[in-house]
């Protein structure tokens, strides 16, 4: 008995410390202050085709479709409904794709994130893929960066930019302490401020690129045929950029481009986390015994 009472209050200090932290991490970064794209950041996303899977998820997708309106510049951007259940969803992602010229594909039934991306992919027109989570906000520094590591070298085929949680490198320790507390507006101030402070050391190789914000180049995609087929959501990422390596291409971390992560916050959220550990590990065993063979 006296363990079980003592959970609820360990959790609230716990909670209450995480608080602290994060305010004395928020030092400094203002939440009303004014961003705008630069002409290169604009530029830049002229080339990219946004893919957003949705599924339910009301508020944060709410905050990731905002940031695209304010910080999308001339991408082309794709909303794909993933099933979403909450009519209220529905009807705000159809209101903000005929407020802002988007793309809008509906599915009736959830057949998970890598199906949903792969709708979205089929109907892009841009030469860079962005398939971007619906709890990810972008920034006023999220394209300029990315491009620049593509046209870098032929043999770039995928690009990440840092964020505040994945679970590659790419994840940037001070935000991911503030990614829940944060207002969008601290955000992007961070964002300012992190970029800034990366020129000259911008691209980092790596074995993959967290699936929160994965850049890939779409005639690449074409040709690898996108996600393996088996693997509904969880895995696909990391699978597709192994068989990319083995071919000689290379997958990219670039510190000039930041876009926010909250993480596991709309299909992990219906989906439940045992659901979602059990998953992982299903896509753990189908990778290794794909590769074994």
């Amino acid at each position: 008995m006296n363990n079980q009472a003592s959970q609820p209050v360990a959790k609230r200090i716990k909670s209450f410390y995480r608080a602290i932290r994060a305010g004395l991490l928020s030092i400094g970064l203002q939440s009303n202050s004014a961003f705008s794209l630069t002409d290169e950041e604009r530029r830049s996303s002229n080339q990219i085709s946004v893919i957003v899977a949705v599924h339910d998820g009301l508020g944060v997708t709410r905050r990731c479709l905002n940031s695209l309106e304010i910080f999308g510049g001339s991408a082309e951007v794709i909303v794909v409904d993933d099933g979403s259940k909450l009519a209220e969803v529905r009807r705000m992602l159809g209101d903000c794709c005929a407020r802002n010229s988007w793309k809008l594909v509906r599915r009736e039934t959830a057949l998970g994130h890598s199906r949903a991306s792969e709708a979205g992919v089929t109907v892009s027109t841009k030469p860079y893929v962005c398939l971007l989570n619906s709890d990810a906000i972008v920034t006023p520094r999220s394209w300029w960066g990315v491009i620049q590591a593509f046209e870098s070298s032929p043999q770039v085929a995928v690009v990440g930019p840092s964020t505040s949680q994945t679970p590659t490198a790419q994840q940037v320790t001070r935000a991911l302490h503030c990614r829940r507390y944060w207002k969008d507006g601290q955000i992007w101030a961070f964002a300012e401020k992190y970029v800034a402070g990366q020129l000259g050391k911008s691209i980092v190789d790596l074995p993959m690129a967290g699936g929160f914000a994965f850049f890939i180049r779409r005639n690449i995609w074409d040709k690898f045929d996108g996600f393996d087929k088996n693997l509904p959501d969880y895995g696909n990422e990391s699978e597709l950029c192994r068989r990319l390596k083995q071919s000689g291409f290379r997958v990219v971390w670039t510190k000039a481009s930041y876009i926010h992560h909250l993480g596991s916050e709309t299909y992990g959220r219906t989906l439940g986390i045992q659901t979602i550990n059990k998953r992982c590990l299903d896509a753990d065993s189908y990778i290794q015994k794909k590769w074994a063979q």
